[in-house]
């Protein structure tokens, strides 16, 4: 296969586990997931392994339900095959309608690898928040300047 061609491959992979997570589908979405497959969520402070993966999903999914109907955007792919290696980013915008309503931009990178027998599966993900750019540095008040007065009644 060309190189188009299996980028084409990758990007549909991912897309599919992003399908299957917005239809309520964890089996799914775990189908598509090497079982060693590590995640960096974006609500989740800690890394997901295999061993937490079915409990993270069944949480993930709770959540996602008792928002509200999600919708999800996946933009700006930016796929490199090497081999049997991929690595699959892009930014994402999703929106949870009421009554637990939120919305945001997102940045996530999957690391794919090719199987003989299953063909690609992700085996890392790295979710992360758009960011909006560098904050503003605060800028910290100058001291008084003393002026000659001050100086005279500190000597009296």
């Amino acid at each position: 296969m060309s190189i188009a061609t299996e980028r084409r491959a990758v990007e549909r992979h991912v897309r599919k586990i992003w399908d299957r997570f917005v239809a309520q589908d964890p089996a799914g979405m775990l189908k598509l997931m090497h079982p060693d497959c590590t995640v960096w969520d974006v609500f989740q402070p800690d890394l997901v392994t295999r061993r937490e993966m079915e409990a993270y999903v069944a949480r993930d999914y709770a959540q996602s339900a008792a928002r509200g109907k999600l919708t999800f955007r996946m933009f700006d792919f930016v796929t490199t095959v090497w081999g049997d290696a991929a690595i699959c980013r892009f930014n994402s915008y999703h929106r949870y309608a009421p009554p637990n309503a939120h919305e945001g931009y997102g940045r996530t990178t999957c690391v794919l690898r090719k199987y003989p027998r299953q063909g690609w599966l992700v085996v890392h993900v790295h979710e992360g928040e758009l960011p909006t750019g560098i904050p503003p540095l605060k800028r910290r008040p100058r001291p008084k300047r003393k002026t000659a007065a001050t100086h005279s009644r500190r000597r009296r």
